[in-house]
């Protein structure tokens, strides 16, 4: 009979992902996974596998908390989607903000610096996560031109494109404060190229 666990998994997985946020990939030993953690090797390698797996894991559990956190946002067709989308980039405004408060930038973004990208895993967990961020995006286009609220000549899989495009470059000016002083600009700009 297996022994009950003595930790909690996803208080330990968050822990973890923390620690790869801050350090990287290669930084990150496993010995300083298993103290951040609260974990012996042990538990690491039976509930987690090996420290690739553990980062892979840790992409997953960024992902579903910018799903829960950010995207969700677009996910609900509301009566303004101008709004909608403004609201949609001020968050990552704000989220960028926060990580750069923190000495770190997008989780996913670091993810594809360093030997860590060149793990087919990680290659593709982040090939993934950018493919959903175009879906989710599209939908929303895709739904505000059905209600005919969409810029004429706007198609939705390239405006789609183009607003993952402000969104990664959101994450790059709030790290500055000359940027941040200009994000409000990109947030209006960016809704008046699509609407």
């Amino acid at each position: 009979m297996a022994r009950p666990k003595e930790f909690d998994p996803s208080e330990a997985l968050d822990k973890a992902l923390e620690l790869f946020w801050t350090k990287g990939f290669e930084a990150a030993s496993v010995q300083t996974l298993c103290t951040t953690m609260g974990i012996n090797r042990g538990s690491l390698y039976e509930t987690f596998g090996d420290k690739e797996a553990l980062f892979v894991s840790c992409m997953d559990r960024y992902r579903e908390k910018q799903e829960r956190e950010l995207f969700s946002k677009l996910e609900r067709y509301e009566a303004d989607p101008k709004r909608q989308l403004e609201a949609f980039f001020k968050a990552s405004g704000e989220i960028s903000q926060q990580n750069q408060l923190r000495g770190r930038g997008c989780f996913m973004a670091n993810s594809t610096l360093g030997s860590a990208a060149e793990l087919p895993p990680v290659a593709e967990r982040v090939e993934t996560y950018q493919l959903y961020q175009e879906d989710v995006l599209y939908r929303f286009l895709q739904n505000a031109a059905s209600c005919g609220l969409l810029r004429q000549g706007v198609q939705p899989r390239e405006g789609a494109r183009f607003l993952l495009a402000i969104k990664q470059g959101i994450h790059v000016a709030a790290r500055s404060a000359a940027g941040r002083e200009t994000l409000p600009d990109v947030y209006q700009m960016a809704v008046k190229a699509v609407f």
